[in-house]
């Protein structure tokens, strides 16, 4: 995939696309692999998706792990860094392997104060990924393991733009922050429901619609409770 199949970078000028182009490389990122780490020895990366998926975790002391984001080539990871601001408490897991372009983050930096216009469409990205994280964030409140299962599921296909997902229960149960048997009665309950199918770790999505009428029915389902 071309660096223009990345959501920020298809929104900017030409000529702004083809600086960014000529400070990036194309790399291949693969499941289970962890971004943006801080490393003594390493400087800062930014990593514009174009095929890959990252989830957005955060952990407890007890090392216990919640998903609260999913980024595809909508966006990007790392960002943060040009800002100089960095989290200790955001981690980025790869979930879905592919191809990403990936930029020092000094370069980038660099490039913004030369073109500072470019800030806007990184500020906006920005603020759609902080509803998208509190939109997550929320449906641990009030939706059931199912349902939130469910809106994972979706958002994942979506994401990576693939039907079929290669995610284990044992995966699904970090992102959610549940234990393991609680997904593998959740996927039993949209199996039966003809919405997926799913045998050693790969999981197909036979029934886009109806998981997201799941999800979309869920807010109107729990309103007398808020």
């Amino acid at each position: 995939m071309t660096l223009l199949t990345n959501g920020i970078i298809f929104q900017l000028s030409k000529e702004d696309q083809n600086r960014v182009q000529n400070i990036c490389k194309p790399v291949q990122l693969f499941a289970g692999q962890v971004l943006c780490k801080p490393v003594h020895h390493e400087t800062p990366k930014i990593y514009f998706l174009t095929g890959a998926c990252v989830a957005l975790l955060v952990k407890n002391k007890a090392r216990n792990t919640l998903a609260v984001g999913l980024v595809g080539s909508e966006g990007g990871i790392g960002l943060g860094s040009v800002l100089d601001s960095h989290s200790e408490n955001l981690h980025f897991l790869v979930q879905t392997s592919g191809t990403a372009w990936m930029a020092e983050s000094a370069d980038f930096a660099l490039l913004l104060h030369q073109r500072p216009g470019m800030l806007w469409g990184i500020s906006q990205y920005l603020w759609q990924l902080t509803e998208h994280i509190a939109a997550i964030s929320a449906s641990v409140q009030f939706e059931d393991v199912t349902t939130r299962l469910a809106r994972w599921l979706a958002l994942s296909a979506e994401r990576a733009q693939i039907q079929q997902l290669r995610l284990t229960h044992e995966h699904l149960a970090k992102m959610l922050g549940v234990r393991r048997v609680s997904i593998t009665l959740a996927a039993g309950e949209l199996k039966e429901r003809g919405l997926i199918a799913y045998q050693r770790g790969v999981l197909n999505i036979l029934d886009s619609a109806g998981l997201q009428q799941t999800v979309s029915s869920e807010p109107e389902k729990h309103a007398r409770f808020i």
